[in-house]
């Protein structure tokens, strides 16, 4: 007889535990504004800038896919997202890059890919690098997020400083190649085949020593049969000869 009113003391506690815990599972994840970021790890990006430098290459436009994100809930119906872009030294629609009128979250999708066309023009040469921002902002359907902003710059000259760890607190790209000049960055691309090492960038502010080490040995290696073969490369604009860090 105990056992019995034991039993039925802990069956409401019980039907009570179970109970709330049903409860839990139908409150939804997310039940806040709808909003639309960029997805710049799907992108490859370690941060919200992309140089797009044609010096080192020969196509006449480089197709960047913009990775939006949705987050929130699919809807069974198209959704239009806001894009806004502005410049400040006058990168124009059609000359400098090209992208559809209108931005649409597809029914039942929670992420979207919209082409964005930068293209190479002769104001390139002329004027300089062009930059442009691309902007998520509110629209009619959905929210801007917190991972709202595109920072693109495009040009048609090999650049004298390293792109992609300028802004590195430790272990920048110069640590490991050295001090740059215009020679250097090309030889440094047709070895490697890189110009934009913001993707070697380990966590924002450390360099990733496992890639940089490699590459520095197998530079040294390449400039040895150059010079081998042609002597010493020196670049024209500066005078100095392209070496290596130990």
């Amino acid at each position: 007889m105990k056992f019995m009113i034991r039993y039925f003391l802990w069956l409401p506690v019980c039907l009570t535990f179970v109970l709330t815990a049903c409860e839990k599972e139908k409150i939804p994840y997310y039940n806040g504004v709808e909003r639309v970021n960029f997805n710049y790890t799907s992108m490859g990006l370690q941060r919200d800038t992309i140089d797009v430098v044609y010096g080192f290459v020969l196509d006449e436009y480089t197709d960047i896919d913009l990775e939006i994100l949705l987050m929130g809930y699919a809807k069974n119906y198209d959704r239009t997202i806001g894009l806004k872009i502005t410049s400040e030294n006058g990168a124009v629609a059609g000359t400098n890059y090209e992208i559809q009128d209108r931005l649409v979250l597809p029914k039942n999708e929670v992420s979207v890919k919209i082409p964005l066309k930068v293209l190479r023009s002769s104001d390139l040469l002329e004027d300089g690098a062009k930059s442009f921002l691309v902007e998520l902002v509110d629209s009619d359907d959905l929210k801007a997020g917190l991972r709202t902003t595109l920072f693109i710059t495009v040009s048609d000259d090999i650049p004298e400083e390293w792109v992609g760890g300028e802004n590195w607190f430790m272990n920048k790209v110069s640590d490991y190649f050295g001090e740059c000049n215009q020679t250097k960055y090309l030889f440094v691309y047709e070895q490697l085949g890189v110009w934009d090492f913001s993707v070697w960038n380990l966590m924002g502010f450390m360099g990733n020593d496992a890639k940089f080490s490699p590459a520095k040995r197998i530079l040294k290696e390449k400039l040895a049969e150059y010079e081998a073969e042609n002597g010493p490369l020196v670049d024209p604009k500066t005078g100095d000869r392209v070496t290596f860090p130990d």
